[in-house]
């Protein structure tokens, strides 16, 4: 999956650039509301076949984006940085991250008579095509054909993975596997899905679900479909959560997800649907009526003779 951009913030640099509480710039600034890291440490490692793997963390950052056009209401957003080490420079291409993910992101307003409006409008590049972004199970989130995170289908799997000065994720100074090898063999991605904001007509919620697993490599697949969530078993996996939907009574975000609503398919996917259900039901009855003519005439001339 290309992620060669972290979502739309286009200084959001600043969060992972030292991780401040504060960090103020000449048209905004960016405020790191909380922080926590899910580490795995490989207990039993001779089980899994990865004794090479030292360890998989996820850091997952809640923050606020403040834009100087807006310097009243902020932007609401959580990432995270994918990390792994490994014994061995070489052994790093033996693993893989694969994250799944469930859920949608939808805008909603409140009209003159006080019912709240809910419209699903974004889409989302998955798999070689852009769709709604409204996932009502859970799917592969990569935006090709091959499972890994971060692969490319001109670069392949491992290119794109980031290395640093030990501690630091400041893209001024990362670079990249495929372009030059670390001397650690520790290397990083990061994703910052979409944020949440209110808008003068309305408020663009979040409301996904995500697993990052890391597997070994030869178990992923080259090729696979969204949906082929159970291709392998990961060695093991992290949750977390981008979720904040807006509450118009209390004028806040909430960040539970008992509060997203319950979604139906998308309408782009419904009308696929009913073309689906309803093309092979035309087409017999097409079969029936135009068999039914050709029998009549057919009679018919059996009649003249």
């Amino acid at each position: 999956m290309k992620q060669f951009f972290c979502c739309y913030f286009f200084f959001l640099t600043a969060l992972v650039t030292g991780h401040a509480y504060g960090h103020f710039t000449g048209k905004g600034h960016v405020h790191t509301i909380s922080e926590s890291k899910q580490v795995y440490a490989s207990p039993d490692c001779r089980a899994t076949d990865s004794c090479d793997l030292k360890r998989f963390t996820l850091a997952t950052v809640v923050y606020e984006v403040w834009f100087s056009d807006d310097p009243i209401r902020p932007t609401y957003g959580t990432g995270v940085i994918m990390e792994y080490e490994t014994n061995t420079v070489n052994a790093l291409e033996k693993y893989a991250i694969v994250q799944f993910k469930k859920g949608c992101v939808f805008h909603s307003s409140k009209n003159g008579t006080g019912k709240i409006d809910r419209h699903i409008s974004d889409v989302v590049p998955s798999f070689g095509e852009k769709i709604p972004f409204c996932f009502r199970d859970w799917v592969i989130d990569s935006q090709d054909t091959d499972p890994a995170y971060n692969s490319d289908p001109d670069y392949g799997r491992h290119y794109l993975l980031r290395w640093n000065k030990p501690g630091s994720y400041d893209n001024r100074t990362q670079k990249f596997y495929g372009a030059q090898k670390p001397r650690k063999p520790v290397v990083y991605m990061t994703d910052y899905p979409a944020g949440a904001f209110v808008t003068g007509t309305g408020v663009k919620n979040v409301a996904l679900e995500f697993n990052t697993c890391i597997y070994k490599a030869i178990d992923v697949p080259a090729k696979a479909r969204r949906e082929d969530i159970n291709f392998a078993k990961p060695i093991t996996c992290f949750e977390w959560q981008n979720v904040y939907i807006y509450d118009f009574a209390k004028a806040s975000f909430q960040t539970d997800l008992a509060a997203a609503p319950k979604w139906e398919e998308p309408a782009e996917r419904a009308e696929l649907s009913r073309v689906a259900v309803f093309l092979p039901l035309l087409m017999a009855l097409a079969v029936v009526y135009f068999s039914f003519l050709f029998l009549r005439k057919l009679r018919a001339r059996r009649t003249h003779s």
